[in-house]
């Protein structure tokens, strides 16, 4: 039990990880570094009278400051927003609605997730040091062919330098396009040319796979995802706070592929699907909940919707019923490691690629679960096989090694079977149609608390005691 509980103190006594981002307010200018004159001139543009700063924990020791000469320059104080209810990559759409906000401003790392509401909002990145002279003399040694087709990604921390290596590179090499990032509400299900929050255009007549990927960022979730999306490419990765080399990157060969793949066998096996709520601002995400409800109806699954904010060990160790979890987020929050909990955590494309039998194996990993739904670029119609028994056949599962043999379905209701009758004698347990919740529970060590139905006489109800837990009337009685 102490293994998914925490000390109560703990909240209390925790340090923010503010990592290398966090710096006093006297080693930089704060106007400058936070672009308060585009704040204050896009706040009076867009007529806004109520507007939140959101910062992420590393900048939080520059928000006071920050909000008070903001809020000279347009009059207004701001509203200062932080630990928010996911991931601080995202806009934080629903905490600003409490405060009835007309606009919100970023500050930090960003997703770039598309967002569920229309609230006005600008994004103002961190801007980290960067060698750009080192940078082009380090691509012109990689790239000694001037023809080849290249893609640049950078972090949105890297944006500020990107003018200035595109200046000194892309007369000699023609075929290199520079991806923007998505800094405007464009639907990621119409354009082809966005992933991960950047838009790119190619070159005529040319398709993606024959791009080398160059990404100019550190070693995290960012680079993890642009290397699972872009999976079966050429992948070069520059980090100018750490090895200051560009290198190749090959995703084919590292342990967490093999690992997801593992988790895809895991979903099959699973009875039970958990389907949890990481973000409640991200475009279409109450489409994603039910397209994760259509499949595991399809494949018999019972699902079950959690909503607990952040997950983590202790919160989801409250569901032992559940064999599989699978969590709706950001790209950058999908992919969590499943190490410590008590089931394994799954993204939805990795649900479509176990449950969905015209979901094929592709060359890129589709993190925006966006795509994945009716109307975007990788949508796989589900196959309906309910009035059917193709799929009362055994399947091999490659963990346990054991047949899974699909049971049968009432197609005439199309929906999960209800339990049966269910009589109990001493130890034995006999059903006529036993659901996951009653199976689950006859093999608990710990039903709850003992009935003992007819064993005790049926009383009265009789006054109890009164007053407060430190001081009950019975207990002044004794005393006196």
């Amino acid at each position: 039990m102490f293994a998914f509980s925490s000390n109560e103190n703990a909240v209390l006594e925790r340090k923010a990880d503010i990592g290398e981002g966090s710096r006093s307010v006297a080693t930089r200018d704060i106007d400058c570094y936070y672009e308060l004159d585009k704040c204050a001139e896009w706040t009076k543009k867009n007529e806004l009278n109520k507007i939140c700063l959101q910062f992420p924990d590393a900048l939080l020791c520059d928000s006071v400051e920050v909000a008070l000469r903001l809020g000279k320059k347009i009059g207004t104080v701001p509203y200062i927003l932080g630990d928010t209810s996911y991931g601080s990559c995202c806009v934080d759409e629903v905490a600003a609605q409490h405060v009835n906000a007309d606009g919100i401003i970023h500050f930090g790392h960003a997703c770039l997730t598309p967002t569920n509401g229309s609230l006005p909002k600008l994004y103002v990145f961190e801007k980290l040091p960067v060698d750009c002279h080192h940078f082009v003399s380090c691509f012109r040694c990689v790239f000694t062919c001037k023809t080849t087709k290249i893609l640049l990604l950078y972090d949105v921390c890297y944006q500020h330098a990107v003018d200035s290596i595109i200046a000194n590179i892309a007369t000699d090499f023609p075929n290199m396009i520079v991806s923007e990032l998505a800094i405007t509400n464009r639907s990621p299900e119409a354009d082809e040319g966005t992933k991960l929050g950047r838009h790119f255009k190619l070159l005529n007549e040319s398709r993606l796979e024959e791009y080398s990927i160059v990404f100019i960022g550190r070693d995290g979730p960012t680079l993890s995802n642009i290397a699972l999306t872009f999976l079966g490419k050429d992948l070069y990765w520059y980090d100018p706070s750490g090895t200051k080399k560009l290198e190749h990157y090959n995703v084919q060969n590292n342990k967490f592929l093999m690992k997801r793949m593992h988790l895809i066998e895991r979903i099959r096996d699973a009875k039970t699907m958990g389907i949890v709520i990481g973000t409640l601002g991200a475009s279409n995400y109450l489409g994603a909940v039910d397209r994760l409800k259509e499949l595991a109806k399809q494949r018999k699954k019972k699902s079950y919707i959690i909503a607990v904010g952040k997950p983590n060990v202790p919160k989801l160790a409250n569901f032992p019923e559940i064999d599989i979890f699978v969590l709706i987020a950001c790209p950058e929050n999908s992919l969590l490691d499943s190490k410590g909990f008590y089931r394994p955590i799954v993204t939805p494309y990795e649900v479509e690629l176990a449950c969905n039998s015209n979901r094929e194996w592709s060359q890129g990993y589709v993190l925006e679960f966006q795509h994945l739904l009716l109307g975007g670029r990788h949508y796989q119609e589900v196959e309906d096989n309910l009035d059917g028994t193709t799929e009362d056949t055994a399947d091999i599962s490659l963990i346990t090694g054991q047949a899974r043999v699909m049971p049968g379905w009432d197609s005439s209701s199309h929906s999960i079977p209800t339990s049966g009758v269910v009589a109990l004698k001493g130890d034995s347990t006999v059903s006529t149609n036993l659901a996951t919740g009653s199976e689950f529970l006859t093999k608990r060590s710990w039903q709850g608390l003992e009935q003992n139905l007819g064993q005790n006489e049926a009383v009265l109800a009789s006054k109890g005691q009164s007053g407060v837990p430190q001081n009950y009337d019975t207990d002044l009685d004794t005393m006196s």
